[in-house]
Formats: structure tokens, sequence, C-alpha cells
């Protein structure tokens, strides 16, 4: 009997499609929600690119091409050489934007079964609960403008493209406040009173639609309010 090889990729971070498997076949293109023409997978990021990359599954060795996306994807951890193929095997780690997305290429035969550490579901907004305007550094919640500051945006962006996971303080330091000069992995200098004075704010003009809840003193996560009624 023949043995299939079956292709999967594993979105293991980026709404909407978290924990989700998605059965590669041919070719597979990975953008932003909203980009003409529709990419195969469209993640509802701000700093994902409309074309980001594509996964070419034609071939007998799969390919993986970045398509001179703004903010780089990177297999294993290594930046990709823009409009260059790479090849892609079982376990191999794709990430776009320094990680706000993370996808697992993997390769099953016809008589094995996925395993997977299973992802906590959590509430996720629909397409036409949230819009975001990167261009403008707003939101709009069910019809509702919220405009944000340049560093209000970039938090908002950074908890909403990680909605319902933990992100720490060391990371929101790094991506809000990233023009502080850091040297050898050191957390740019961010007294306590500006990140929660930041976060304050933040907060109050997401509510009564998302929520963003201090994790013991660590970090933040941040998730939609009363699913049933705005979702």
């Amino acid at each position: 009997m023949d043995v299939l090889e079956k292709r999967h990729l594993l979105i293991e971070r980026g709404q909407p499609y978290e924990s989700e498997f998605i059965y590669l076949k041919r070719k597979l293109s990975i953008g932003r929600f909203g980009a003409s023409p529709a990419p195969g997978i469209a993640f509802h990021i701000p700093l994902v690119s409309r074309q980001h990359c594509v996964i070419d599954c034609e071939c007998s060795a799969p390919q993986l091409m970045d398509l001179g996306s703004k903010h780089g994807t990177c297999l294993n951890g290594i930046p990709l050489v823009p409009n260059k193929n790479y090849s892609l095997n079982h376990g191999d780690q794709i990430t776009l934007v320094n990680g706000m997305i993370s996808m697992k290429y993997m390769v099953t035969n016809s008589f094995e079964t996925l395993d997977y550490d299973p992802v906590t579901p959590v509430s996720r907004p629909s397409a036409n609960f949230i819009e975001v305007y990167e261009v403008l550094q707003k939101v709009r919640l069910r019809e509702t403008d919220i405009h944000f500051s340049h560093k209000e945006f970039q938090c908002f962006q950074l908890l909403y493209a990680s909605l319902g996971q933990f992100v720490s303080k060391e990371e929101m330091k790094r991506h809000v406040w990233n023009e502080r000069a850091w040297i050898d992995g050191r957390v740019p200098d961010v007294g306590s009173d500006e990140l929660n004075s930041l976060i304050y704010r933040v907060r109050k003009k997401l509510s009564p639609w998302l929520q963003i809840e201090s994790v013991l003193r660590k970090g933040f996560v941040m998730s939609a309010l009363d699913a049933d009624h705005h979702l």
C-alpha cells in the first residue's frame, strides 16, 4: 500500500487562525486581512504586509519565499532574503513580524496522526467587530472610532497580536520604547510609572470591548469582554 505524505501548517500564534491546522496542497499566500487579491491566509494584524510571503507546494520540495514584506519573515530564526526560495523541512518554524506570527511546517504520512500541544481557546473578535487602521493609528470597535498616540497604538498592536496570550513587561518595553538604546539584550530603561500609565490609558480607551489584565506584576493579557454580546 502506498504511503501518502500530507503537508500541514500549524498556526501556533496569529489571529484569527491560532491553533488551527492548514492543509497545504498548492501555492498558499500569506498576508493581511483586507488585501486584494485576498491571501490564502489573512491575519488580522496590521504589521503583516498585504502580501507577506508564500509557500509553494507544487514543486517536489516545498519552498518558502518572503515577498518583500516590510517587517520580514524568518525560517528557524533566520531572516529570509526577499524574493528568494528556501526549502521547507518537517518541523521548520516560520515566524513573521518578529514572532507576532508563529507557524510550524509539518509532514505526516497517511497512517500518522498529528500531535501538538493544545492551545487554550480564546474569544476572538470577528472581522466586523474590530477594524485596525495602522496609518491613522486608530481602531474602530463596533463602529466607534478610538484614536491612539503613537506609543498607545504600539501597545495595542502588540497585545492584540497576542490576544489571549501573556505578554511580558520586557517584551512590551522593547516593542513600544525601541528607540531607547539597549545593548546585549538589555531592556530599555522604562520606569514602572511610565509603563503603568501607558497601560492605563490604552485599557481605558478599549473599555468596554477589550480588557487588559495584569498578570502577577510580570506582564499583561488582552481578551475580549462579553464575547457573546459583542462578537
